[in-house]
């Protein structure tokens, strides 16, 4: 379990997160929506440490993380903006982050045969990130989080740059990650359809708080009104 706890986060005298405090279950996808600038990078980041500089407590499974580093706790997070190691290929960033977690050879081959095959990029498995279009290096950005098959997983708007079928993919993925090895996922994208595919509760971040929404009221219609009025929906 992630639980945060009054989770305060400010840049000079403007408050973007206001003590916001919520238990994010095991073996659950939630989705974050809100406005431009409504603070989802800001929570995510500050939830991944890759931000400390903020207030209040973060725990996993009982142990806080609030002084801790990225590095150091059981979370994986794709960006919006990714990061690679530029001089290697595709498979062999996969290859890296593998690595990283000592997999053995067989359950690393696997796991990258099967991100590359229904991610559709395996044709482009031999190239460097530098040569990639967007929706593909969206795509290995996501596969290089969920390769890391942590207790938290987040995400900061994955369906960007996506089509169509490439986005069902990705769906169909992150709905199999969850049912094959648990986890928690949190998802930040404005992609309401597909939040609303594999959500299992969604939030709407609103006023520099969380608030609920029941998952019948997820369409673009009903978030609309939500950001539009002063109601709450938790």
């Amino acid at each position: 379990m992630l639980k945060l706890m009054n989770l305060k986060k400010s840049y000079g005298n403007v408050i973007i997160l206001d003590n916001i405090s919520y238990n994010f279950e095991e073996n659950m996808i939630y989705g974050i929506v809100g406005v431009n600038g409504a603070g989802k990078t800001t929570l995510l980041n500050a939830i991944s440490r890759f931000d400390s500089n903020n207030k209040g407590k973060i725990y996993i499974d009982n142990y806080e993380i609030t002084s801790k580093d990225y590095l150091s706790i059981p979370l994986s997070y794709a960006m919006d903006n990714p990061t690679f190691f530029n001089e290697l290929t595709v498979r062999e960033n996969l290859m890296l982050v593998c690595a990283s977690k000592f997999y053995t050879k067989s359950v690393c081959s696997e796991l990258i045969e099967y991100l590359l095959t229904e991610f559709k990029i395996k044709k482009y498995e031999n190239y460097f990130p530098l040569s990639l279009s967007k929706g593909t290096t969206q795509r290995l950005n996501v596969a290089c989080a969920l390769i890391r098959k942590e207790k938290i997983c987040l995400m900061d708007e994955p369906f960007s740059g996506l089509d169509p079928i490439q986005v069902t993919a990705l769906e169909h993925v992150l709905l199999d990650f969850k049912k094959k090895y648990g986890g928690t996922y949190i998802v930040s994208s404005h992609d309401i359809e597909s939040l609303k595919n594999i959500c299992d509760k969604c939030l709407l971040l609103k006023e520099k708080k969380i608030l609920e929404i029941s998952m019948d009221k997820v369409s673009r219609h009903e978030i609309s009104k939500m950001l539009s009025s002063g109601d709450s929906y938790d």
